[in-house]
């Protein structure tokens, strides 16, 4: 599992007559996050070989990196005489953090930046959303030619607004879901639906999505707890978070089968056992119970709210089929082509709308919530600052 990863404190020492020509560099690679810069006098014998001369004046670069290899090929294409070394960083300096990702998992990187960069020990949750954002997306927008559309859409702008890279995501599951649902252009049963049309029984269209939220959320509970684990924090999970998973997870298995009442009946005696330990007297089972309650009517509102999905893709499916029984008296072939494009593009732009924002309300206000932590400080690399070479005459030394 992902998560983010620790830049690594640098130290750079070069003439100060230079520094500014290795600035320059690591500011055009953008790899490194600078502190100050501190300017001083070498001092001792004359090496043979060394890279800056005894006596001369030198600058200490000292700042953050998120590729030493890369800072070091920086350094090498500057052609100034510089030193890297990698100590260990000061005690009193937080290192900032970075994402990690394949090129493929990036785009999705924009859910967890709307909230903050996540903790050290946070999951980074991006390359579990290239499956759930799309899911959620395609499953509103259920239509084979609409999310064609949307892939051409994407391709075409993605170099100029990188976020149109979800567009291609989104339309793909949209294809996948137009012939799940059996709509093609707007038109129901322009193809064989491969599980029904939406309209004909939307009850299931409307508990699928229930469903998907329960797994999700579970899956959110077990992230807290890895990240307890992480942290050293694991039996302060046990004691206040793992009733809630195992009871929740038993609830949404009892509505299959009724072994899952006895992981709801494991749940409450690990929560009260766990309250009982913390606490070491009795009124605490009690309170425990109602610390319980209250989380899962919480939990089982977030649950709820996932039906919205299904609501959407009811009404994408009805607004289609208004769309087909306005054209379809036409008399004019050619309006009849004319104002079905027209009415797929309208549904498209309404629809790209609504279901994004039902998608990223539903990752960060439901899914978010159950783990995820942005104390975090992001790494921002720096350009060099101006000003930084100052005349020998005005150099303290020290």
């Amino acid at each position: 599992m992902m998560r983010p990863q620790p830049a690594t404190w640098f130290e750079i020492i070069t003439a100060v007559n230079r520094q500014r020509e290795v600035l320059e560099s690591l500011a055009t690679a953008g790899c490194a996050e600078m502190e100050p810069i501190a300017i001083y006098q070498a001092a001792g014998a004359e090496q043979p070989g060394a890279a800056v001369p005894s006596g001369s004046i030198f600058a200490r670069i000292t700042g953050w990196t998120s590729d030493a290899k890369r800072l070091g090929a920086c350094l090498a294409r500057s052609h100034a005489p510089a030193v890297v070394h990698f100590p260990i960083a000061p005690k009193q300096l937080q290192p900032p953090l970075f994402l990690s990702n394949p090129a493929w998992i990036q785009p999705f990187e924009i859910f967890a930046r709307l909230v903050g960069m996540p903790s050290r020990f946070t999951t980074d949750p991006s390359g579990l959303l290239v499956l759930v954002a799309p899911i959620l997306f395609g499953y509103m927008f259920g239509d084979v030619i609409q999310g064609l559309a949307l892939i051409v859409i994407g391709l075409a702008l993605q170099w100029r607004w990188p976020m149109l890279r979800l567009l291609v995501a989104g339309g793909f599951s949209a294809m996948v879901f137009g012939f799940v649902f059996g709509a093609a252009g707007g038109m129901h049963g322009a193809v064989a639906p491969l599980w029904l049309d939406p309209l004909d029984d939307p009850l299931p269209v409307l508990l699928v999505p229930i469903a998907f939220g329960g797994a999700l959320l579970t899956l959110g509970l077990a992230l807290k707890g890895l990240q307890a684990y992480w942290s050293t924090r694991l039996a302060n999970w046990l004691r206040s978070d793992a009733g809630l998973l195992v009871l929740y997870l038993g609830l949404l298995l009892a509505l299959a089968h009724p072994a899952g009442w006895l992981l709801v009946a494991t749940g409450l005696c690990i929560q009260v056992a766990g309250g009982l330990w913390q606490e070491r007297r009795v009124g605490a089972a009690f309170a425990a119970i109602g610390e319980l309650i209250e989380k899962l009517v919480q939990i089982s509102i977030n649950t709820v709210s996932f039906v919205r999905v299904g609501a959407f893709a009811l009404a994408h499916a009805g607004l289609s089929s208004a769309l087909v029984a306005l054209v379809k008296d036409m008399d004019s072939g050619a309006a009849y082509i004319l104002l079905l494009i027209a009415g797929n593009a309208l549904i498209i732009v309404i629809e790209v709308l609504v279901a994004s924002i039902q998608t990223t309300r539903l990752v960060l206000f439901e899914f978010f919530t159950r783990f995820f932590e942005t104390s975090g400080r992001e790494f921002h690399p720096l350009p060099a600052p101006a000003g930084l070479v100052e005349e020998i005459r005005n150099v303290q030394r020290t």
